[in-house]
Order: structure tokens, then C-alpha cells, then sequence
């Protein structure tokens, strides 16, 4: 990869703020003058798009098992490595992703329910490229919830009051090991109104951009 280039990740529960940090992100950096790709996870191709459906579809005779849906994501997320962000990284670009590998250690970990394992899981991400940074919105389930209802969308599989409490306890936990595959990782607290976030995640993002502008730094592939 170029050392103009810059890889962020967005993790957290669902109604975290993901979407919205990254798209503030976005529109910063591309007002400083860089190019941006937004995607996310599960992506747009083939695999993603099967995943959606899954995520949305709760009927116990079409409901994949979790390692099943563990295994499409660490597909997903090699296809979309190649399609979408090893392209965009080698042309010097940004590209800022909701969820990534940390995803998969915190939902399909809980999703599994002792069936799958950390070790299992990294390794069968290792094709994935590793970001520069990863960060996680931290925010009470009680404001993620709030912010679910709010959409007015019918609920997905892990949008529910139980599920999203040990999904946060899980990521907090990924997040305190910090395994290597996450790249640089930084907790925020996301309990706060979206421009005090995004005044927080810039100032990390800009901290590093200029640790990759260091002699000898670069992204890792």
C-alpha cells in the first residue's frame, strides 16, 4: 500500500453511531482534500448482499447456523478486500469501513454461543487486510436501543435488548485484547452528541496520519 493511504474501521453495536461517524469522517477528510471511499460490511457483492438477507430474515427454517454465517462473512470480507478496499488503498486513497474483523470477534462469538472461538475466527480472516486503526463507539444499550427504535426499520438479528448487551460486552473485550488483525485500536465514548464524537475521531484519525507519515511506517497488508 501507498503511505498516502489510510485504512479506518468503524465497529460498535448496532446503534452505535457507526454510520453516522464515518460519514462525518468522510466529509472532513474530503473537505482537507482526500480522496474517500465509505463502504461497509457486509458489503454490496454476491456474499453481502446473502448475508442481509440473513441478518433480516428471523425464520427458524431459513436461519443459517452461526458458523455457517461466520464463514460467509470471512468470505465477504476477502472479496470485498479485493474488489473494493486493496484497490482503493493502492491508489493512495481513504477507505473508511463500518465494521470489519472486529465485527465477526464480537457478534459471531456471541451468535455462536460457545461454538466458535477467537482463534478460530482470526484465522480464518487472516487473508483480510489489516487497517490502520480500528475504533469502537461505545455506547449504553439503552442508547443503542433508542436509536434502533428511532429508524423505524424491523428489527435484524442483533437488535435486541439481551443480544446487544453481550455483543458490547464482548467487543469491550476484543477490544481490551486488542488482537493484531484490528490494527491500532481506540475506545470512544459515543454517549454524547455526534459533533463531540467527531471531533474526537478526527483528532485520532489525524494522530495516525501522522504516525504513518513517520520514517519506516506504513499499512500493513
Amino acid at each position: 500500500m501507498t503511505p498516502q493511504s489510510l485504512f479506518i474501521v468503524f465497529e460498535g453495536t448496532d446503534g452505535s453511531g457507526t454510520t453516522t461517524q464515518g460519514d462525518l469522517l468522510s466529509s472532513a477528510l474530503r473537505h482537507a482534500g482526500r480522496t474517500v471511499v465509505r463502504t461497509a460490511q457486509p458489503s454490496d457483492g454476491e456474499i453481502g448482499r446473502l448475508l442481509r438477507q440473513t441478518l433480516r430474515d428471523h425464520r427458524s427454517d431459513h436461519r443459517l447456523d452461526p458458523v455457517s454465517v461466520a464463514l460467509l462473512f470471512a468470505a465477504d470480507r476477502v472479496d470485498h478486500c479485493e474488489r473494493v478496499i486493496r484497490p482503493a488503498l493502492l491508489h493512495g486513497n481513504t477507505v473508511i469501513c463500518d465494521r470489519y474483523v472486529g465485527s465477526s470477534l464480537a457478534f459471531q462469538v456471541v451468535d455462536g454461543g460457545g461454538a466458535i472461538d477467537a482463534d478460530w475466527l482470526l484465522a480464518i480472516n487472516r487473508a483480510a487486510l489489516v487497517p490502520d486503526i480500528s475504533i469502537l463507539l461505545d455506547v449504553p444499550v439503552v442508547t443503542a436501543l433508542t436509536r434502533i427504535q428511532r429508524r423505524g426499520k424491523p428489527r435484524e438479528r442483533f437488535e435486541y435488548e439481551e443480544t446487544l448487551q453481550r455483543v458490547q460486552t464482548r467487543y469491550r473485550e476484543v477490544f481490551a485484547a486488542a488482537p493484531a488483525q484490528l490494527g491500532k485500536t481506540v475506545i470512544l465514548d459515543a454517549n454524547r452528541p455526534r459533533e463531540a464524537i467527531a471531533y474526537d475521531v478526527l483528532g485520532t484519525v489525524m494522530q495516525v496520519l501522522a504516525d504513518k507519515g513517520k520514517p519506516g511506517r506504513g499499512i500493513e497488508a
